[in-house]
This record gives structure tokens, sequence and C-alpha cells, in this order.
């Protein structure tokens, strides 16, 4: 359950920090997958608050692409807080 709780929180904290960045853009980020990135964050917060996880072996890595086939900065404060939370869910 730790990890759950732990997962939850780095989501909750991911997504806040995309909605601040589709409110007042800082960083030159395309909107579209900013909000592709929102909509999966709150489906994992949904799912971790739920408890319906699927199972580990189904839970891919979609953001870490995005980021990855988009050209995000990896050095970027955002970046890491979305591949931080997807890593936990995907451990959850």
């Amino acid at each position: 359950m730790e990890r759950r709780n732990q997962a939850r929180v780095l989501v909750a904290a991911a997504l806040a920090d995309v909605e601040a960045e589709l409110a007042q853009p800082r960083q030159d980020l395309c909107p579209t997958q900013l909000g592709t990135c929102r909509d999966t964050l709150r489906g994992y917060l949904a799912e971790l608050d739920a408890g319906a996880l699927p199972p580990k072996r189904e839970r891919g890595e979609r953001l870490g692409r995005l980021v990855a086939d988009a050209s995000w900065s990896f050095d970027s404060p955002l970046a890491a807080a979305v591949l931080r939370a997807e890593r936990a869910w995907r451990n959850a």
C-alpha cells in the first residue's frame, strides 16, 4: 500500500505541474502534448484512487515515450516530475 500512496503523491504533483504549465506556459512545450499528459495523469490518479490498477505488465510507458518522442528537455523539472510519476504508477 505504501507504493500506491507514494505513487498517488507523485502523480498528483506532476498533474499540478502540468496544469500550471498549461495555465501559464514557461517552457516551449506543445499544448496538445501537455493536454495528453494531463489526461493520462488524471487517468493514473483515478486508477490509484479506485484501487483498480491494471496488471503491471499492461502498464506502459506512454508518458515516457511522449517526453522522448516530443523532444522535451530531459533536464526540465516538468519532464522529470512526469517521468518520476509514471515510474511510480508503473511500480505501484
